[in-house]
């Protein structure tokens, strides 16, 4: 294999590792569908409803901070270096960059969540 093949398999391995995560595809919804992005807060709120399939208004304040932890430092950095999103820490704020889905569209991928189902 080549260094440019070995930088391909690179990204196209990013590329499903990122897009296999619900967790990230709904980061990635969320953000595409507001203008001025999303906080970090509502973002949190929002998987922590769909993790445990509840209302938005039953996600407790530790469901939100255990969630927000793990967006800080475990999703939000590989969307973040893709160049998918941009993350403002200091004003918790996502916003999408240049995506070539919207909304929902990202939470519709049938070939992802065979993967995904693969994967688990």
């Amino acid at each position: 294999m080549t260094a440019s093949e070995t930088v391909i398999e690179h990204h196209r391995g990013d590329a499903l590792d990122i897009l296999s995560s619900y967790r990230r595809r709904l980061v990635l919804a969320r953000a595409s569908e507001r203008a001025n992005g999303v906080s970090l807060s509502m973002l949190a709120r929002e998987l922590a409803a769909a993790a445990h399939d509840q209302p938005l208004t039953a996600v407790t304040s530790e469901q939100r901070e255990r969630n927000e932890i793990r967006l800080h430092h475990v999703d939000l950095p590989p969307l973040t270096a893709a160049g998918l999103v941009s993350y403002n820490q200091q004003r918790g704020v996502v916003r999408a960059l240049d995506l070539p889905l919207e909304g929902e569209e990202w939470l519709e991928m049938p070939v992802v969540e065979a993967l995904e189902t693969w994967n688990n």
